[in-house]
């Protein structure tokens, strides 16, 4: 049996070997997030190209309760559940953002500008992430089902609403990519290029790209320090586990001493007492 295996569960250290796999590895994990039922899965399928939508869940019951991930290429899409649908939820999706290289978070646009619930969770990031400003390099907001919005002003709008929030939360500028991944599905089966150009898929495709290219130092460093940090981590705890069975055998020692002084003791105590008796026998 692995020592390790002393110390730490299975989970623990599968976690630590696939840190290690992935700074090897030629793929990017982009992380997919937004409130319930605003476009994530929908947007996740055409990014892969399943128009028929069975690969992430998108019925109108609450299907994402965990983060799934996909492999696609290069890239590991990962979807997770809608913001603020449950608090363990939330914790899920941060989970998956701090392991992820690029986000891509999805609003959907026919209901205005951002609500409490995603403002809150952004200004969670802001106070807790150790370099907010790397979360909004790496984050791209994305626009969702402008194919239900007549007028292109309204877009704009809202664009604009969503750019001063994002402004008041984090003092810095974002990227917004309005999209309709209904549009791209319809303009790939149907073979319609203008609906696939409007569709704004292959621009937010594009900016992966480019993402990618341009964030390929920081997010190799960044998997390193991933992996640094979990070691360090499982370290000490594995330190802090041998420190306490070192405590739990020092005590087990003195108890045991206790106990071979006393059964010590009580085998003196006995062969004196054997002792005077046979001295007894012998006197009678």
């Amino acid at each position: 049996m692995s020592k390790l295996k002393l110390f730490l569960t299975k989970n623990e250290i599968s976690s630590l070997k696939k840190l290690q796999k992935a700074i090897h590895e030629n793929q990017i994990t982009i992380t997919c997030v937004g409130l319930y039922n605003h476009g994530k899965s929908t947007l996740l399928n055409v990014l892969i190209k399943d128009f028929e939508y069975k690969t992430f869940k998108t019925a109108d019951a609450r299907e994402t309760t965990l983060n799934k991930s996909v492999a696609y290429h290069n890239i590991k899409y990962v979807d997770t559940p809608g913001l603020n649908a449950q608090e363990k939820d939330d914790r899920k999706v941060m989970e998956a953002i701090e392991n992820s290289d690029i986000t891509l978070f999805v609003h959907n646009v026919t209901t205005g500008e951002f609500n409490k619930a995603e403002m809150d969770f952004l200004t969670k990031i802001q106070k807790h992430w150790k370099n907010s400003q790397e979360f909004l390099n790496r984050t791209v907001f994305v626009l969702s089902r402008i194919d239900n919005i007549n007028n292109y002003e309204d877009i704009q709008n809202t664009n604009n609403k969503m750019q001063k929030q994002i402004k008041e939360i984090f003092d810095s500028d974002c990227l917004i990519i309005p999209v309709s991944s209904a549009d791209y599905r319809e303009g790939i089966l149907e073979n319609e290029e203008e609906l696939i150009d409007e569709s704004n898929i292959k621009k937010l495709e594009e900016k992966i790209e480019f993402l990618s290219r341009k964030l390929e130092e920081e997010i190799i460093n960044t998997k390193k320090e991933r992996f640094e940090y979990k070691f360090y981590e499982l370290h000490l705890k594995m330190n802090n586990k041998i420190k306490e069975n070192q405590q739990k055998i020092s005590v087990l020692t003195q108890q045991q001493k206790a106990i071979d002084d006393n059964v010590k003791n009580d085998i003196e105590k006995i062969e004196r007492t054997l002792k005077n008796m046979y001295k007894q026998l012998k006197d009678i």
